[in-house]
């Protein structure tokens, strides 16, 4: 009897452990991927043990657990096209306690394919991961070229599927195409009856499903195409399931790479419905009531088609109709996809939007819909991740949390679901100290111990991100402002750019740029540009750079392109140097690169990239660095060590005080300098220069000498305060270079403590000349000499009658001086109001100033 009841209770125990143990594949089904991947939710962290075979035979596989997931990876070249049953064995402790089969689904690769990532609930559309967010609309019209610039990536359109329509649905088809929009493609005028009571299209099951197939056939190819949505609400308007899974079978066997979706609204029906669709989407519609039904519903869902299915959300765009007595307020969007997001929602599609603020009304609540579709965008990347995330949770139960991983780094994200704003803490499993910043604010709080302390607004929402300590792989000495594209301040702009077109009557509306962190050569994101027609698209013109005449630089840029017939090309130029160069796109990551010497000086040089052929296109790390590179560090005793460097593998030569050439000594290391002077470097090939710059090194008496200034600089042009003078930091033609000292009507009125009784030959003064900044030389530059700092002697004036107009330029004052003085006071007289023929005329002129050199 005891043994009768052992095992039973064995039995049970297994039936149980079964229960709590979810064993599937990773995709619902591969196409190229080296690897497949089976995964064990289990019901603890003991030691668990996955065995796969294939007709008896073990398959080599690599197993990793984290948590409570196990997951094995095998060879996928191992299994023949079409489906296999992979055979599974998990072990606990040494013991069985769960076996059976798991089908893999090997399909031949496919241009539009669209995979269901079963762990994640996530899609991958064109080999990348892809979180939809989009709207319905009746009809298309215009609004995929209008919306995708406002960061939507999908539509589903109300529509008939007739025949005679046929013409029209292709060409919005193809248009969401040419600008980077998918379409979750309608056909449930096709399956089941009409909506709330209406008969439907007035023909037999057999016909509908005729059109269905026609349909199907028509556009399983098309670049577009994302899904098929085959029903609205079919629980609620009392639809058999059977109708649907006849619809999602034929589908199935026309186009096994796109998944079926259906939206519900009863979650406790969500198990009857389980074999008609590989998308859920929920439309709880909760105003003006609480919003908390939309957190309700998408749990439901989300726990009935873990591991299965990819349920979405489908927020509330519309009301002052029917039983909604208003629409949502724009904070009312943002809370309720935001909900989503927490909800684990992987696509979200607003009902509903049409052109002309039709629904919704309120402009205010579309630009909210558009605002969250940006920053979603910009989250991608976490919110689809499979990283096990930290703990987290806040102190207030109206505060909802979500935190998420990817690559090391961690999203934080809390939204307010109460309207009334209030202080909150975040306590996360961390336990680290370091800045977070609040995307989509331009401001950063501290993470202190794995705590968060901030305030949020009324139905506010707050997303932190916490980075790993990383390596970037930019140049120290690149030129270019963001060249990852990594600093973000608007959701999905990185600063540093503007925007033009690269053809004004070319100019395609749809045309778009955005950073994506689905693609990235450093750091987590890449500039991707969408051209929809060849010259139709943006030119992106980066901040000004400062370039000499002389001087060789190298620009460099990380990119590639979507795989389509003819890979496009793009271009990167620089018209100030005169430099127009244009590549083309391969599908992977490659590097493209030009050095060049410049031909003129310029303070706006503008380099600039444009996607110039239809396509998609990812560009990383652009950046512009001198070559090669000359730096300097002053030393105590006053002298300089001189560094040269270069991209290159070429030898440097280099020489002083004139340019170098093929005889000139080779550099092999640091270069120690007592005296002032010019370093020249040159790049050879074959005794052939390539490129070259050069550098003044200040080295001279006064370096670190103490300097007293008479007259008060301007606070914005202060450098590095008195001691800009004698630091031996040289400025360059750019007066925002943070090297200049700036006077506003005001004399330059300095003298330098040489602190003993020095003998010197030459007192030389450094200005910028930079008429169109408002910036003139001194009209005079004197020298006054003094042994006890009291009594002061004229060394020597120099008078100005030079100040060109163009682009800006140094000039240094050298004045000689006979013998030997402790003190040295340099003047120089503003050139005062700024006359006729210049701009800024009647205005006051600024005087700039850098360096004081003592021989």
């Amino acid at each position: 009897m005891k043994k009768v009841m052992l095992s039973a209770l064995l039995c049970i125990w297994g039936v149980v452990l079964h229960a709590q143990v979810k064993v599937f594949t990773r995709y619902n089904y591969y196409l190229t991927e080296k690897e497949g991947s089976i995964i064990c939710i289990l019901p603890d962290q003991a030691n668990y043990k996955l065995n796969l075979s294939l007709r008896n035979e073990k398959l080599a596989t690599t197993a990793k657990t984290e948590g409570q997931r196990l997951s094995a990876q095998f060879n996928l070249d191992a299994l023949p096209t079409g489906t296999t049953a992979l055979h599974y064995v998990l072990e606990k402790d040494g013991a069985t306690v769960q076996k059976g089969d798991v089908n893999i689904v090997k399909l031949a690769p496919k241009a539009n394919a669209v995979q269901i990532d079963q762990l994640t609930g996530g899609l991958i559309a064109d080999g990348l991961p892809f979180f939809p967010f989009g709207f319905y609309c009746v009809p298309a019209g215009d609004l995929p070229e209008r919306e995708v610039t406002h960061g939507f990536n999908m539509i589903g359109v109300y529509q008939g599927n007739l025949p005679e329509g046929l013409a029209e649905r292709k060409g919005y088809m193809d248009r969401c195409a040419q600008v980077g929009v998918k379409v979750q493609y309608g056909v449930n005028s096709l399956v089941g009856s009409g909506h709330n009571g209406d008969k439907g299209l007035d023909k037999t099951e057999e016909e509908k499903l005729a059109l269905l197939k026609s349909e199907v056939l028509a556009f399983k190819d098309h670049p577009a195409l994302l899904s098929y949505y085959i029903n609205d609400e079919p629980d609620g308007q009392g639809r058999p399931p059977a109708i649907l899974e006849s619809a999602y079978q034929l589908i199935h066997e026309l186009d096994p790479y796109h998944p079926v979706s259906i939206v519900f609204m009863m979650p406790q029906k969500a198990n009857d419905y389980r074999n008609t669709m590989d998308i859920a989407m929920t439309d709880p519609y909760p105003i003006p009531g609480p919003a908390d039904k939309v957190m309700d519903d998408l749990t439901q869902y989300a726990t009935a088609y873990q591991y299965e299915k990819s349920v979405w959300l489908v927020p509330q765009a519309f009301g002052g109709q029917e039983m909604w007595n208003r629409e949502p307020t724009g904070a009312e969007i943002r809370l309720m996809t935001y909900m989503g997001l927490i909800g684990g929602a992987k696509g979200i599609q607003y009902y509903v939007h049409a052109p002309g603020n039709l629904n919704p009304q309120s402009v205010s609540a579309w630009s909210a819909a558009s605002n969250v579709a940006v920053e979603t965008a910009q989250m991608t990347s976490f919110l689809l991740s499979a990283d096990v995330a930290p703990a987290i949770h806040a102190d207030d139960p109206k505060i909802l949390t979500k935190a998420y991983s990817y690559q090391g780094n961690t999203l934080l994200i809390a939204v307010n679901n109460e309207n009334k704003p209030k202080a909150y803490t975040l306590t996360t499993s961390l336990q680290e100290q370091k800045t977070a910043q609040c995307w989509f604010e331009n401001r950063e709080v501290t993470l202190e111990n794995g705590v968060v302390h901030d305030i949020i607004d009324a139905y506010g929402t707050r997303v932190y991100l916490i980075l790993k300590d990383t390596v970037s792989a930019i140049p120290a000495d690149n030129m270019t402002l963001n060249p990852s594209f990594e600093k973000i301040v608007s959701p999905g702009l990185p600063i540093g750019s503007n925007v033009t077109s690269t053809s004004h009557r070319k100019a395609d509306v749809g045309a778009s740029f955005f950073v994506d962190p689905r693609q990235h050569a450093d750091g987590m994101f890449s500039l991707r540009l969408i051209t929809p027609v060849d010259s139709g698209g943006n030119k992106i013109r980066l901040i000004p750079m400062v370039m000499t005449k002389g001087n060789s630089y190298t620009v460099s840029i990380r990119a590639k392109a979507k795989a389509q017939e003819h890979m496009p090309t793009f271009r990167i130029a620089i018209d100030a140097m005169e430099q127009d160069h244009t590549y083309t796109l391969t599908p992977e990551w490659e590097a493209y690169n030009f050095t060049f010497q410049a031909p003129a000086s310029s303070t706006t040089a503008i380099l600039t990239l444009e996607l110039i052929q239809q396509g998609t296109a990812w560009f990383d790390l652009l950046t512009a660095s001198p070559d090669p590179v000359i730096t300097y560090q002053i030393n105590d005793d006053r002298t300089a060590t001189v560094n040269i460097n270069t991209n290159s593998n070429k030898e440097i030569r280099y020489a002083i005080n004139q340019l170098p050439d093929a005889q000139s000594p080779l550099y092999t290391k640091p270069l120690d300098m007592h005296v002032a002077g010019t370093i020249s470097a040159g790049i050879f090939d074959h005794g052939k220069q390539i490129a070259g710059s050069n550098t003044f090194v200040p080295v001279n008496l006064a370096l670190g000498r103490k300097v007293t200034i008479a007259q008060p600089y301007a606070p914005q042009y202060a450098a590095a305060g008195d001691s800009t003078l004698t630091d031996g930091a040289m400025g360059t033609t750019a007066f925002k270079c943070g090297k200049w000292l700036g006077f506003s009507g005001k004399d330059l009125d300095a003298t330098v403590d040489m602190g003993s009784t020095t003998p010197m030959k030459r007192v030389i003064t450094s200005f910028l000349c930079d008429p169109n900044s408002g910036i003139f030389l001194p009209k005079e530059v004197a020298v006054y000499t003094s042994k006890d700092g009291k009594k002061y002697k004229l060394a020597g004036k120099i008078y100005n009658t030079k100040n060109v107009r163009g682009e800006p330029y140094l000039q240094q004052f050298s004045i000689p001086v006979k013998g030997n003085a402790r003190y040295v006071r340099i003047t120089g007289k503003a050139f005062g109001a700024i006359p006729q023929g210049y701009l800024f005329v009647g205005s006051t002129s600024w005087l700039f100033t850098d360096e004081i050199l003592v021989q």
